[in-house]
């Protein structure tokens, strides 16, 4: 799956229905942490591109959305879930 397709796919899960270039580099930018904090933690691209996967990604999106300053912090079934797709 590209960046777009999980671009679109994470639109499509937050409910998002604008199409303007600069909201989607906004979304994309915390798409791609998100993405990365997952396969860093160990989760395989299978894994993260199931529908499971694309869910908690989505979630993790959620989470960074209107962040602070040193708010940032992802929810308990966030890191649940991710903990669970890093063992397959």
């Amino acid at each position: 799956m590209t960046d777009d397709q999980l671009l679109a796919a994470c639109k499509i899960g937050l409910g998002f229905e604008i199409d303007d270039d600069d909201f989607d580099k906004r979304v994309k930018q915390k798409m791609l942490q998100v993405k990365m904090f997952m396969k860093k933690a160990g989760v395989s691209d299978e894994n993260l591109f199931s529908d499971l996967g694309i869910g908690v990604l989505v979630m993790g999106l959620s989470d960074l959305w209107d962040v602070k300053a040193g708010e940032t912090k992802f929810s308990p079934a966030f890191v649940t879930l991710t903990t669970q797709l890093t063992m397959g």
